[in-house]
């Protein structure tokens, strides 16, 4: 499992850099189009530049789980010793398991609402908005997979010196 969650990292790392990359190419392009031909600027561009900049952040997601860098109450972990840390990981795991679910769950609601409706976008290019929305259940899905990942790490291969939260002394930190 640990090699195809490598695999995985690597894809989605690759598919961040591409989104962003291609956002940031357009975006410059709209800025040289807008001061030097304004006249032939495509009403479009910061469209997908908002899409390709969402669906990257969406997708970081995931390994930001991986990386235990998401959101989560470290505050509440300083508070307990490190040897029952394990037991409020495994909590917060199954916590953002079920949230991940939930989204992930009503999000692909929201993708078959807009393709039934054929929603579009305003512009000229008229962007069938489903597959926009489709990256908040890939994204929380991705999301749902690295939580499972950490929550089988936690359970089966807890390593108290390495997967525990210690205060960190800020004062004296380099």
């Amino acid at each position: 499992m640990a090699y195809a969650m490598k695999i995985i990292k690597k894809i989605e790392h690759f598919l961040m850099a591409t989104l962003a990359t291609i956002s940031l190419i357009l975006a410059v392009w709209e800025m040289f189009m807008r001061y030097y031909f304004p006249s032939s600027l495509p009403d479009w561009t910061s469209e997908v530049v908002i899409y390709l900049i969402t669906a990257s952040v969406m997708l970081s997601g995931g390994l930001l789980v991986s990386e235990n860098r998401h959101v989560h109450a470290d505050f509440f972990l300083r508070m307990i010793p490190a040897n029952q840390q394990r037991y409020m990981e495994i909590a917060f795991c199954l916590l953002g398991m079920g949230v991940c679910y939930i989204i992930m769950e009503r999000g692909f609601g929201i993708v078959d609402f807009a393709y039934r409706l054929d929603e579009r976008s305003d512009s000229s290019l008229q962007f069938p908005v489903y597959l926009y929305y489709a990256f908040v259940p890939a994204a929380f899905g991705l999301m749902l997979l690295h939580y499972t990942h950490r929550l089988f790490s936690y359970i089966f291969t807890f390593d108290i010196a390495t997967m525990t939260t210690t205060e960190v002394d800020l004062e004296n930190a380099d």
